[in-house]
């Protein structure tokens, strides 16, 4: 309830979802909202069964094309392609390996994303390319890699200079989700870090709120605050 809650609060036209149990999960969560969402969902190859998801208002958002990417590691990145208010966008939904783990993954993850959506920018001159998720990495970290495509911008750079945030850790606050666009197809977008007091614990340090604390349930919405993308005409 207090995700649907979040959801609900923002009634975007579309909301990607990470760390997606199942189906089920994900059809129980769409009839719980007050907002009415149709839902895409595939199942990955994780390890730890997390999965991709997609909400969208089925009198905004027409999907035309929907598929899994290969990622270099277990979890696929979910792309979807359709127009949303009459306009085509290219949808790239990522959750990239975590930092407890390998860096080579995350590197590896990084460069078939880059370069799923480089050759999509190249070949298709009518995309409209907008790539969203938790990327288990920073977009100052990231663009001193120089790993994703040139024409590609990460919309929250200057919230995470301003020391804004997504998750906490170690006491710090850091943007690991985002957005990267090409700004030559939105150019007027902006995107914010979403954030409401009930989202919030303050139990050893302003955090998120979890869902669960180990095994103890704490009515949060999630570990990870959302970030919104705003587009216009």
């Amino acid at each position: 309830h207090a995700l649907a809650s979040v959801i609900d609060s923002v009634a975007a036209e579309i909301v990607a979802l990470a760390e997606v149990e199942n189906e089920g999960a994900v059809r129980d969560l769409v009839m719980t909202l007050g907002t009415d969402y149709n839902y895409i969902h595939r199942t990955s190859n994780d390890a730890r069964g997390m999965d991709l998801a997609i909400l969208y208002k089925g009198d905004k958002f027409f999907p035309s094309e929907i598929r899994l990417v290969e990622s270099g590691y277990g979890r696929e990145f979910l792309y979807v392609q359709g127009k949303l208010c009459g306009e085509r966008i290219d949808l790239v939904i990522c959750h990239l390996p975590s930092q407890l783990g390998r860096k080579e993954n995350r590197l590896r993850a990084q460069r078939r994303l880059a370069s799923f959506t480089d050759k999509l920018h190249r070949t298709d001159s009518a995309a409209r390319i907008i790539i969203a998720g938790d990327f288990n990495d920073t977009p100052s970290l990231i663009s001193k890699r120089k790993i994703m495509p040139s024409w590609s911008k990460p919309m929250l750079l200057d919230a995470e200079r301003r020391g804004e945030g997504t998750i906490v850790y170690d006491g710090r606050w850091l943007m690991y989700d985002n957005f990267w666009i090409d700004p030559q197809a939105f150019p007027s977008a902006h995107a914010q870090v979403y954030i409401r007091r009930d989202m919030i614990s303050n139990n050893g340090g302003a955090r998120p709120l979890r869902t669960f604390t180990s095994r103890a349930y704490t009515a949060g919405p999630s570990d990870h605050l959302p970030v919104i993308l705003h587009l216009y005409k």
